[in-house]
């Protein structure tokens, strides 16, 4: 408890924001010395001898001298740097060039000049007092009077302790509240904030979009893996050929799988962001997929896929996937229909294939299964419907075509 008390004044923290004060009280010297100059002079030059005309003068100078200052970008940038090595503050220099910013750290500079040379003069004078007071038991004054004569003068002991006690922990205080004022002056503007976090936002959603492209992709993979190496075993003896098919069939939807995760993974690691780019598979790619499934799929199609928007084809090709995972782990190798209408304003997706012993949907497999495919209809502003429906399990999506592609 106690060294809690008194860790403000041991704390390497507390002496390197009073050398951060003094360096503005070393800056302020030449300012001082042109306001005086300014002062006096300006004062003799209208012929008045009045001390307030003087004073006036001075301030004037002094504070006119440190604002243009603090209004320079350079002065900024410097203030910035020292700032954020001896308070620790702003932790992310602003960078908002505007006339508010610039104020702020033009307010900010002032301060810490002014303040700087306050707290380099009592740095000076507080310890002599408190030497001064501390040396009166054992030194005294005749010419002192008012002091109380014998014993009664050793009071003055703890007045000069408590003297040094208290600069070291208004020391402390001032330096608090010049790193909260430094981040307040120099750091991110209100604007670069909200846009700083809406950035992080957008980081966010495109990493669990990431994520999200990576579970289904290596999802479909391993239940394509399951699928066609069963099958391989089976007819291993019997028919080669179709095992020899099915063997790099699993082979290329590995490979493919192992692509994606390494893209997607570095992605999500930020490594060299800015020069790659998401693996974007659309409805073009939909022989590729329907090749490596292994089922026997009958696929429609209505009208020209070609001139779906990237973001409806993207999507659509993302629930076919999920589709023909579900059915290969939940129905086994059955045959599938794949029904694709493009109409006026909007694509119709319709996968169904018999129902097998165990519901659709992803349940207990650790997956999004129908409620990931439900968000992702959703952001389209589409709508998706699944169930059993006579024997056969169907899925149906009707997604909008936004009116400048239709």
């Amino acid at each position: 408890m106690l060294r809690s008390a008194f860790r403000p004044l041991y704390s390497t923290v507390t002496w390197r924001r009073w050398a951060f004060m003094i360096l503005g009280g070393m800056i302020s010297t030449p300012y001082l010395a042109i306001a005086m100059f300014a002062g006096g002079g300006g004062a003799e030059a209208s012929g008045s001898d009045s001390p307030w005309l003087a004073l006036l003068l001075f301030l004037l100078s002094l504070a006119g001298g440190l604002v243009v200052t603090g209004l320079l970008p350079v002065a900024r940038r410097i203030e910035c740097s020292i700032s954020l090595e001896m308070l620790g503050a702003p932790e992310q220099p602003g960078r908002d060039t505007r006339w508010p910013a610039r104020l702020r750290a033009a307010l900010w500079f002032t301060a810490h000049v002014l303040a700087g040379a306050a707290v380099g003069f009592f740095s000076v004078m507080i310890p002599l007092l408190a030497s001064w007071i501390l040396s009166l038991p054992f030194t005294g004054s005749d010419e002192m009077h008012w002091l109380p004569s014998g014993w009664m003068i050793v009071w003055t002991l703890p007045l000069g302790l408590l003297l040094l006690l208290g600069f070291g922990y208004g020391v402390a205080l001032l330096g608090g509240l010049a790193a909260r004022g430094a981040a307040w002056a120099l750091g991110p503007s209100p604007e670069e904030r909200i846009a700083a976090a809406e950035r992080r936002a957008d980081a966010q959603a495109e990493r669990t979009r990431l994520a999200r492209e990576l579970h289904d992709s290596v999802g479909h993979a391993l239940s394509i893996v399951t699928v066609q190496s069963a099958a391989a075993a089976r007819v291993l003896e019997r028919d080669p050929v179709f095992a020899t098919q099915a063997l790099q069939a699993i082979e290329e939807c590995a490979r493919t799988a192992l692509e994606d995760l390494d893209h997607v993974l570095g992605l999500l690691r930020d490594e060299e962001a800015g020069s790659r780019h998401t693996p974007q598979r659309t409805l073009r790619d939909l022989e590729e997929l329907l090749g490596k499934t292994g089922l026997e799929i009958d696929l429609r199609r209505e009208g020209d896929l070609d001139r779906l928007p990237a973001a409806v084809s993207r999507e659509a090709y993302r629930i076919v996937q999920e589709g023909l995972t579900n059915v290969a782990k939940h129905a086994g190798r059955v045959p599938v229909d794949l029904l694709l209408s493009v109409g006026p304003a909007e694509l119709d997706l319709e996968l169904s294939n018999p129902t097998g012993t165990r519901t659709h949907g992803g349940a207990g497999t650790g997956g999004r299964g129908l409620a990931g495919l439900g968000e992702r209809v959703h952001v389209l502003r589409g709508r998706l419907s699944a169930g059993s429906d006579q024997g056969r399990w169907c899925l149906r999506a009707s997604i909008p075509i936004p009116k400048g592609n239709t």
